[in-house]
């Protein structure tokens, strides 16, 4: 009897094997057929059916086996490449404004416009199906739009801070004789003001002499400054070409996401929507190509 149940044992042992086995071997056989056909879509339901059966078909499903799709591991960035040829046609037409560059066999980067100086703006996860944004970048941008509302830019700011500077130190340049002019009337003054005191110098002295110390510290300070005027001005200067230049990217960026969507809500959405929105694209050109055929 124990001999028996033992073989028992491992008869539904070899039937679980085997039924893992089968699975696998399905699940490869899919993922062949789907890429020889180039069916973009069979491949990411395989990929995750979990995800697709709530998007695309409306209903729960249980947990993806892992097990099973844990096969294509080791050739994820062969698949991504492989997706990637129409996924970017796809968001060729649907964001005009991104372009890509494949950095590494399936992993491309994401470049906001055609334009001088354009940025950088992410990656684009092709096997996901999603835009993974710079968050300082995606940060700025966001800013702009909501700056817009009060008809300032990014970096208005800043360089209404910074001008605001350089006409600070332009003055301090350009006072110069006055300040030496002040400074020679100051020491006259302070040189009264000590004669007169002594041993028992009045507190009224004594503030007095104390004011004209301190006002002549801060001609001093105030010179000091303007012997290097001249170069933080510059510098300035460079500042604000810089902070210009990037107000106008974002103003490019801005006007090309307002041309295609409408608004960054808009623009928002429908990265939240791109998983089910290119998937529903690909089913309605599959649909397209058998009822061409069919004719």
């Amino acid at each position: 009897m124990a001999n028996s149940g033992h073989e028992q044992a491992a008869h539904d042992v070899s039937g679980i094997i085997n039924q893992r086995i089968s699975e696998k071997i399905t699940f490869l056989h899919q993922i062949e057929e789907a890429v020889k056909e180039h069916q973009d879509r069979k491949i990411y339901q395989l990929l995750d059916n979990q995800r697709y059966a709530k998007e695309i078909e409306h209903r729960e499903q249980q947990p993806n086996n892992q097990g099973v799709m844990s096969l294509v591991d080791d050739i994820t960035n062969y698949l991504s490449n492989f997706l990637s040829v129409n996924l970017i046609n796809y968001l060729g037409k649907k964001y005009p404004f991104f372009y890509y560059e494949e950095y590494e066999t399936g992993h491309y980067r994401i470049y906001f416009g055609n334009w001088w100086d354009r940025r950088q703006f992410g990656e684009l996860d092709v096997l996901n199906i999603r835009f993974l944004f710079n968050d300082d970048e995606y940060g700025k941008l966001k800013k702009t739009f909501e700056l817009a509302h009060d008809n300032k830019r990014f970096n208005s700011d800043k360089i209404d801070k910074i001008s605001a500077e350089n006409d600070r130190l332009q003055d301090l340049i350009d006072h110069q004789r006055e300040r030496e002019e002040k400074r020679s009337k100051l020491q006259e003054q302070l040189k009264n003001v000590s004669s007169r005191s002594g041993i028992w110098e009045s507190n009224k002295n004594k503030e007095s002499r104390q004011n004209l110390v301190d006002a002549l510290q801060k001609l001093e300070e105030e010179e000091e400054e303007s012997r290097t005027a001249a170069q933080t001005i510059k510098d300035n200067e460079q500042v604000v070409l810089s902070l210009s230049k990037e107000n106008t990217i974002l103003s490019y960026e801005q006007k090309s996401i307002l041309d295609t969507f409408g608004s960054f809500e808009d623009f928002e959405l429908a990265n939240r929507n791109l998983y089910a929105s290119y998937i529903k694209s690909l089913s309605d050109y599959q649909e397209k190509q058998v009822t061409d055929d069919e004719q």
